[in-house]
């Protein structure tokens, strides 16, 4: 059973680099496994929470079970969260739902969990060891689903689909030593023009067990590049209708501007504060 006082959390460990767009790509330059390999992890940084300095707002929905039926339910367990990164320091606060005013920092190898915190602010804090697990609690993303490329691959091949737009990618990994967690094959689909991931289908012997979803329409170019808004993840039993948990994450707007800003500086709120203050437990 998840626990619902970590949901604000799932993306602490979510941020690394944030590579140059490339043009448009087709599987006919995608003709090795190191091309494709190297298409996959740039493609996959249009995902903002992997930059490496960021701060943006952003809309948690998470169910599980039943209540992912219940409309009512999931509203209130809504999270508005305000997130910062600058280099390894990562920070999540808590805006409003059910973990507010709480907001979690990790820094130098340890998190904090600062029960009293405002947009700048972190009070009440207390430590405890981080153990750079890339599991998080309270939902279904897990970061190292985005570093299977670097994983014991079998073998890994680009196809074309019916739809000109799009692309897939398969990847199949050997049976032992090192795979992606308890996956064996990931299935991959592309926007060929946009060069970014509109779905990820993860498989345990021949069995759908998650799915990324990425929609095209939510796409947003900032700075030349293309960034996802929206990001689904269900965790299914063969089907992705049928999910037994889900998370939903949106990119706040404020007054029609999305809250997203891959410099500190830029970002309207942190206006004159030092961003290493952010990351302050004192």
């Amino acid at each position: 059973m998840f626990r619902k006082q970590y949901i604000f959390i799932i993306v602490i460990f979510l941020f690394s680099g944030f590579p140059k767009n490339t043009s448009a790509i087709s599987c006919k330059e995608l003709n090795t496994h190191r091309k494709i390999k190297t298409f996959m992890k740039e493609s996959h940084q249009s995902n903002p929470f992997l930059s490496k300095n960021i701060s943006l707002g952003l809309i948690l929905d998470v169910c599980e079970g039943k209540v992912c039926r219940s409309k009512s339910k999931r509203e209130s367990q809504k999270e508005t969260l305000r997130i910062q990164k600058l280099k390894k320091k990562r920070r999540i606060f808590a805006e409003q739902g059910p973990n507010a005013p709480r907001c979690v920092i990790q820094r130098g190898g340890r998190n904090f969990v600062c029960s009293n915190c405002g947009i700048i602010s972190n009070e009440n804090c207390r430590s405890f060891p981080s153990d750079g697990s890339t599991i998080f609690p309270g939902t279904n993303i897990d970061s190292s689903d985005f570093a299977f490329t670097s994983a014991n691959i079998k073998d890994i091949k680009c196809a074309k689909l019916k739809n000109p737009k799009f692309f897939k990618i398969e990847t199949i990994f050997f049976k032992s030593g090192k795979t992606v967690k308890e996956f064996d094959r990931v299935l991959s689909f592309y926007d060929k023009e946009k060069e970014v991931p509109i779905m990820m289908n993860y498989f345990s012997k021949k069995v759908l067990r998650k799915v990324y979803r990425f929609f095209p329409k939510y796409y947003v170019k900032v700075g030349g590049k293309w960034v996802s808004t929206v990001m689904r993840v269900r965790t299914t039993m063969g089907n992705e209708k049928k999910f037994i948990f889900e998370t939903l994450t949106h990119i706040q707007k404020k007054n029609g501007k999305l809250k997203l800003y891959f410099d500190l500086s830029a970002d309207p709120d942190l206006k004159n504060v030092h961003p290493e203050s952010l990351f302050s437990t004192d």
